[in-house]
């Protein structure tokens, strides 16, 4: 009896399975089909109104108002989220208004420091984070004591070895100050903003530490305001 009462179960439970899944079978194509009549009465972008708040984005952009011509972007992508056009002018008023940002907040010695007062801030006590953004082999033939080297072109990629503090005071120098420069600039705009670059670079470090006898703690005088170079 136990037997003929399981086999019957299994007959049933079977039988709702199937009954079950035939249901799903037909369901299948109903639901395809209302996703299917959505997306055929989906709203159009209204173009007119892209192509003019675009148009605004970029008389915006071209007299200078970064602000305004990522906000008229970002309106202009709301409308039509597959435009090109609205976020090509988002990504140039952006760059444009870091650059402005930068430009703008630039010091008299931009961000410069010379060897002199950054061996006196040594001796002071300030610990900086020293990168050197020369070459490996350049590297390995003489550097800063206490310098890490992450060559020019690799800083994008070792932004793991950068101080977790954005306010953390880092020098950085090449052989003359040029590469370093980019690297001053690159660091500045990820929002490090105790960044300066070694005046004179690593050239103008040896010399100065020839001829000058090592700093000791206490004052040191104020850099001058140095002449326009250019």
């Amino acid at each position: 009896m136990k037997k003929q009462i399981v086999i019957l179960a299994i007959f049933i439970l079977s039988g709702m399975i199937g009954l079950s899944a035939c249901r799903q079978t037909d369901a299948a194509p109903a639901v395809a089909s209302s996703a299917a009549d959505q997306a055929a009465v989906a709203p159009a972008p209204d173009t007119t109104r892209y192509r003019d708040k675009v148009q605004a984005a970029q008389e915006a952009f071209a007299a200078s108002r970064f602000d305004e011509a990522m906000a008229l972007a970002r309106e202009a992508a709301a409308i039509d989220p597959t435009g090109s056009a609205a976020w090509d002018v988002f990504r140039s008023a952006a760059v444009a208004s870091a650059a402005d940002d930068y430009l703008r907040h630039l010091p008299p010695r931009r961000y410069r420091i010379d060897t002199e007062h950054f061996l006196a801030n040594q001796v002071n006590g300030t610990q900086y984070f020293i990168i050197d953004v020369r070459e490996p082999e350049e590297y390995e033939k003489s550097h800063i004591e206490g310098a890490v080297n992450i060559p020019l072109r690799e800083i994008g990629q070792n932004l793991a070895k950068l101080p977790e503090s954005k306010t953390y005071p880092i020098l950085v120098y090449c052989h003359s100050q040029k590469r370093s420069t980019h690297a001053l600039v690159v660091l500045r705009e990820l929002g490090y903003t105790n960044v300066y670059n070694l005046e004179g670079g690593y050239t103008a470090y040896q010399e100065w530490i020839k001829t000058n006898p090592m700093p000791t703690p206490g004052p040191t005088a104020t850099p001058e305001p140095e002449p326009p170079s250019c």
